[in-house]
């Protein structure tokens, strides 16, 4: 199983995103027998500004036009099922790195298959101060509209703490990929093969002018 670990840290070098988002691979791969991770940091390639041409968006066209690492980046994540989501807050919302990278993906608008759609997903988001629910709510509306399904979540406000990986946001971060990889399991388990749980109802109740409601108690 397919699953694309996606680090939206705007830092060349490994940072804390990453290793926040590492701590949640660890936590999918116990899950996921056979989870292939696929990681993709995407400061690491070249995705420039989407220019509003909308040339895309054109069925004789049908792809974006310019030149960069965009198209491989969408190649890396074929075939994912889940995937991972960690990013830093910047200003208050998502980094540029993401935002340019969402409005890219608007080139897929009006194909039938939407690279980074219809999967599940687990995402991690950190601040030094705050305002990391916020920036949390902002992906929503683009999972929406790619048909992801976001399972699980954390929000890390660094704070008075030197470095989050010396505190208990490591052990959320493994509890966000294993949710996230039970929730895959639980996908691909077939439907018959499940234990029903029996279906409890409660007695019926006389109704309000009932014979029954308003006979006197004896």
């Amino acid at each position: 199983m397919k699953i694309v670990a996606l680090s939206c840290t705007q830092k060349r070098l490994p940072s804390l995103t990453d290793a926040l988002l590492e701590a949640a691979i660890g936590g999918v791969v116990r899950e996921v027998g056979d989870a292939q991770i696929q990681h993709i940091r995407l400061i690491d390639h070249r995705i420039a500004m989407c220019e509003g041409e909308d040339t895309c968006l054109d069925p004789e066209v049908g792809r974006c036009t310019l030149d960069d690492d965009f198209e491989h980046v969408v190649d890396l994540a074929e075939g994912a099922q889940g995937m991972l989501l960690a990013m830093p807050v910047y200003a208050g919302n998502v980094p540029s790195v993401l935002k340019i990278f969402q409005e890219r993906l608007k080139s897929f608008m009006n194909a039938a298959h939407r690279p980074f759609g219809n999967l599940l997903v687990g995402t991690i988001v950190h601040s030094r101060t705050m305002l990391t629910e916020p920036a949390l709510g902002s992906l929503f509306p683009w999972f929406l509209r790619l048909k992801n399904k976001n399972v699980a979540s954390a929000c890390f406000t660094q704070s008075g703490h030197q470095d989050l990986t010396r505190t208990a946001a490591l052990d959320m971060c493994v509890a966000v990929g294993r949710q996230l990889g039970m929730t895959l399991e639980g996908s691909r388990s077939p439907a018959d093969g499940r234990t029903a749980l029996p279906l409890l109802q409660s007695p019926a109740r006389p109704r309000c002018g009932d014979p029954a409601a308003s006979s006197p108690s004896a």
